[in-house]
């Protein structure tokens, strides 16, 4: 057999409800030069004969089947068992559009990227949000500071890099974002494409609350020490930067304004373009929630900005007054209705 461009890696768990649309997003492709590789980690319902109907019919369809282990062992067996020269990552309950892998490859010969991802749009319980990724390496690795730089199931990335890197199982549930952090340390240029080339599904059957908790655990430890990477890196003042993220602490109300702001400032004097515009966004938040314990956020968050040399944006200002003036906490019901309806925080936070 001819070996493949691309080799897509699929873990599958008792997805018999959505892994058919999975599979047919895959062969639906406009780019054919790729192998399929599902792997299906112990599922008891009819996820693996779902599979091998699809892989009767079509050669490129390579079924995996073992006892169930887990995810980071399911996607290090699927990576080992690929042969293509770039992996990219799908879920059994998502759907990619027909051009992802055309244009995810377009945009790596452009950019010169290692790990290529895309803007995603959510489907299923939700209201069909567009998240929005920042398409330069620079703005990537500002975003690595607040969240993952990439949506884990719309990647492509060299196999080379896995391979040496691997999934580790100790940040099992945060095993995308610990991968980022190690890429980005060990030199790798990291891009989105611009455009939604997946669907991403929101259903019943994801992540529990408890599983929830231990994701924010250690993707908390994970952000600490990419800070200090960071701030080394960047020569940055590290008690300002990590003031900042005491804003998501119960007692933010306490926390010094004062380092805040400059901590903010720090990062902004430290970037351009869409990386510098990658703060802002990733910092709004954090200014929404300590609104109503400072009652002059207005003035901070314009002081911010004009310390740049940044425009500042309306919407942002009168929302910060709204919230300060009538003292809406984050765990308010006013709060959570603003943002719930998107008037907060845009489409692409």
């Amino acid at each position: 057999m001819n070996v493949p461009v691309v080799s897509v890696v699929m873990p599958v768990f008792n997805a018999e409800d959505f892994v058919g649309q999975a599979v047919e997003s895959i062969l639906q492709q406009t780019f054919r030069d790729f192998e399929l590789i599902a792997v299906n980690d112990g599922s008891t319902d009819r996820s693996h004969s779902i599979l091998q109907d699809y892989a009767s019919h079509d050669h490129r369809i390579r079924i995996v089947s073992r006892k169930h282990r887990g995810l980071v062992d399911t996607l290090n067996q699927g990576v080992e068992a690929a042969r293509g020269y770039w992996i990219a990552r799908m879920d059994a309950d998502d759907i990619a559009l027909p051009q992802r892998f055309e244009r995810q490859l377009q945009w790596i010969e452009q950019t010169k990227a290692d790990i290529c991802g895309s803007w995603i749009k959510k489907f299923g319980k939700v209201d069909g949000n567009v998240i929005k990724y920042p398409w330069t390496d620079e703005a990537n690795k500002i975003r690595m500071i607040f969240y993952p730089p990439v949506a884990h199931p719309a990647v492509m990335m060299k196999k080379s890099i896995i391979e040496a890197l691997r999934y580790d199982k100790e940040w099992e549930k945060c095993e995308d974002y610990d991968l980022w952090d190690r890429a980005i340390r060990a030199g790798c240029k990291i891009t989105n494409v611009p455009e939604v080339l997946l669907l991403y599904r929101y259903h019943d059957g994801q992540i529990s609350s408890h599983s929830f908790i231990i994701q924010q655990q250690l993707a908390k430890k994970i952000r600490r020490r990419y800070l200090e990477y960071v701030c080394d890196l960047m020569k940055l003042e590290n008690t300002r930067i990590h003031d900042l993220f005491k804003l998501r602490e119960p007692f933010y109300c306490q926390q010094d304004m004062n380092h805040i702001d400059m901590a903010l400032i720090d990062l902004l004097k430290n970037t351009h373009g869409e990386a510098q515009a990658t703060v802002l966004s990733c910092a709004k938040p954090f200014y929404y929630k300590a609104a109503a314990c400072c009652p002059d956020i207005v003035a901070r968050w314009t002081r911010v900005n004009q310390c740049c040399g940044l425009p500042v944006d309306r919407k942002i200002t009168f929302n910060l007054w709204l919230l300060s003036t009538f003292n809406m906490g984050h765990d308010s019901r006013f709060f959570k209705i603003l943002k719930k309806v998107n008037f907060l925080f845009s489409r692409s936070d």
